[in-house]
């Protein structure tokens, strides 16, 4: 009995040295693959609370309207909390919502503070007493935009992307989501290591300015190489390949656009993103691309 213990064991062993060596065709999915996240325990989630935060106390003038305000009480009415002691909360649920909102409306120098007291609630929820100071500081208007760097893209249409003018309130989102669009436009134009910096001067004359500088880094435009797909139906993988074809510039949103599109087609259970492996090549501005949608038995 207890060689065969021993031969049970050993055989054991070495089936499961085996499986680590299989190449993914042959091999089981893992456990640890197929379940990535653990569900929460009964008790962990019964710990969360929500917020309710009725009014925000400033103690001085703003200038910040009253659905602005109520705007940012009902983000933060959204949240929920596993430690109403944690200091961190307050700061991220009301002074940065305090501190975007004016930036958003050209206050770059704004300073927010912030305090809660709790009122008290139940297993579900607990309520808070919010009083803020605010610092607004002067409000700015944009002076100029200059957008600097070697440019693959017409500067009308690179300042049709940043959609805030000479003149208008300074809004610092607009300036971000400006850079966010810019980003896109060159990806769509095979820069995938685009990046830009921004550098603002600020002027606290009698009409408070800025003056931004956008400089563009375009560094590699990427053309595809090699392109390898596994697994599609023959008219399916046409389509695709009609938009990777080798030498042509590579367009990733191209390719989102497909996996959206064609999704309701593609194997059943798979995650056409972890399907598509890319191979950056720097040096030569190539991308070798790889689609396995070939499921692991």
């Amino acid at each position: 009995m207890a060689r065969r213990v021993t031969y049970l064991i050993c055989l054991l062993v070495v089936t499961c040295c085996l499986s680590l060596t299989l190449p993914c065709s042959a091999q089981a999915p893992s456990l640890a693959y197929r379940c990535t996240v653990s569900a929460p325990s009964p008790n962990v989630i019964n710990a969360w609370r929500k917020v309710i935060i009725k009014h925000i106390d400033f103690d001085g003038p703003i200038h910040l309207s009253k659905s602005d305000v109520a705007q940012i009480i009902k983000e933060a009415n959204q949240k929920k909390l596993l430690n109403a002691n944690d200091p961190d909360w307050i700061e991220q649920f009301i002074v940065n919502n305090l501190r975007d909102a004016w930036l958003t409306r050209g206050y770059f120098k704004v300073n927010a503070t912030s305090q809660a007291r709790s009122l008290g609630g139940n297993s579900g929820e607990e309520r808070f007493l919010v009083s803020a100071h605010v610092e607004e500081g002067l409000q700015y208007h944009l002076k100029n935009m200059r957008i600097l760097g070697d440019s693959a893209i017409p500067e009308a249409e690179l300042r049709a992307a940043v959609s805030l003018q000479d003149e208008e309130i300074c809004n610092e989102g607009l300036i971000h989501r400006g850079i966010d669009e810019l980003t896109k436009l060159y990806d769509s134009k095979g820069y995938m290591d685009f990046t830009v910096g921004a550098d603002t001067q600020l002027d606290d004359d009698l009409r408070p300015g800025i003056s931004l500088v956008l400089n563009l880094d375009l560094q590699k435009q990427y053309r595809i190489g090699n392109v390898d797909i596994a697994g599609l139906d023959p008219k399916l993988e046409a389509r695709l390949r009609a938009i990777v074809r080798p030498g042509e510039i590579y367009l990733p949103y191209a390719v989102a656009d497909f996996f959206e599109q064609n999704k309701s087609k593609l194997p059943s259970g798979l995650n056409p993103w972890k399907a598509m492996h890319v191979h950056f090549n720097g040096k030569d501005g190539i991308i070798d691309l790889v689609f396995e949608f070939r499921i692991c038995p």
